[in-house]
């Protein structure tokens, strides 16, 4: 058992560090559409705001880091809140959008640069792949949100151009819409409800389905088999 209870602890003792931004992905991307639907989609933008939280904390281990990388988003909450009490228009949206998908990229590379670093792979950094998976469709639905307010009707829903959106400012309540789209693809579930319909909008398409593919098949699987194959080590080492 000499053998199995270090690993057991780094495992516990590591599991407060992905799991946080893990919560709020999966809170975001599960709250977004309902928060549309009740004309709440402003909501969604603070939200986000969690999830940038999280993984500023989650992307370094050094304090003085996390204390710029909570510094830069100070911009991002601003342009959020604002457009959140006062209202904004695409332009303003767009700018926001832009930090928010320079800071998710950001985070993503920080964490897979950490992970890479592993020289054992625990839970928590299965934890750690899953958020980077989730931080692709969270992106590439910011990405097809500002696609779509630059080239209306790049998104068909049912063949229509996607549904009015009932506050002040489309960008900010399409999100929900585009990250959804966006999860189908990385998925390649492919509804139908929701499709592509200009050239630009299809190709990202087909770079997301591709980079999902790739990271699931790849990089997640070679983590859970690491995993599975240490704990089976650990259980052989403690038999003996």
């Amino acid at each position: 058992m000499s053998r199995s209870w270090p690993s057991l602890f780094r495992a516990r003792r590591m599991g407060g560090r992905y799991g946080p931004l893990l919560a709020t992905l999966i809170l975001a991307i599960l709250l977004g559409l309902p928060l549309r639907e009740a004309g709440r989609g402003d909501l969604f933008s603070l939200v986000v705001v969690a999830v940038l939280y999280a993984g500023a904390r989650a992307s370094t281990t050094s304090r003085s880091r996390r204390r710029w990388y909570l510094a830069l988003l100070t911009p991002t909450v601003a342009i959020d809140s604002w457009i959140f009490a006062m209202g904004g228009g695409d332009r303003l949206a767009a700018v926001g959008s832009t930090l928010h998908i320079g800071f998710m990229i950001f985070t993503g590379a920080a964490i897979l640069e950490q992970l890479a670093r592993e020289k054992e792979v625990s839970l928590d950094t299965i934890l750690g792949g899953v958020c980077v998976f989730l931080l692709i469709g969270v992106v590439f639905g910011y990405v097809f949100s500002m696609v779509e307010t630059l080239y209306p009707g790049s998104l068909l829903e049912r063949g229509r151009m996607l549904r009015p959106s009932p506050n002040v400012n489309a960008q900010v309540e399409r999100r929900p819409q585009s990250i959804y789209f966006s999860f189908v693809t990385l998925t390649t579930v492919g509804y139908g409800d929701i499709a592509p319909a200009r050239s630009l909008a299809r190709v990202l398409s087909i770079l997301e389905a591709i980079a999902g593919q790739i990271f699931l098949t790849t990089f997640l699987a070679f983590l859970v088999g690491n995993y599975l194959s240490q704990r089976q080590a650990d259980r052989s080492g403690g038999a003996e």
